[in-house]
């Protein structure tokens, strides 16, 4: 949204700031990604599963973690191109994405 000022003989515009450039991320095949899947402890005792080392778009992202999420029967969330998978998931995890023709590293 632009601000206006006066000043002098009218009202000057001042444009807002410009809206950073975003580039849409191609996704590659299954078969040539390597997925890392580890497990982290987080604060209070929580364990979550991540799955990092993917080049995904956002919608396919998205796919991939309801696919996990309904195969492991638990939530998960995406978090700066991160799939985290609540709970100690990692074989679960690993099972289903050899199943489908994910490399894993």
């Amino acid at each position: 949204m632009s601000k206006k000022l006066t000043s002098g003989d009218g009202w000057k515009i001042i444009p807002a700031d410009p809206i950073p450039e975003t580039r849409e991320i191609i996704s590659k095949p299954p078969e040539k990604q390597k997925a890392k899947i580890s497990v982290e402890k987080r604060n209070k005792g929580k364990i979550v599963t991540l799955i990092s080392n993917l080049v995904l778009s956002e919608i396919d992202m998205t796919s991939l973690l309801k696919s996990i999420k309904t195969s492991c029967g638990t939530g998960g969330t995406i978090n700066n191109g991160v799939i985290e998978i609540q709970g100690d998931n990692k074989e679960k995890v690993r099972t289903w994405l050899v199943s489908n023709n994910w490399g894993i590293r």
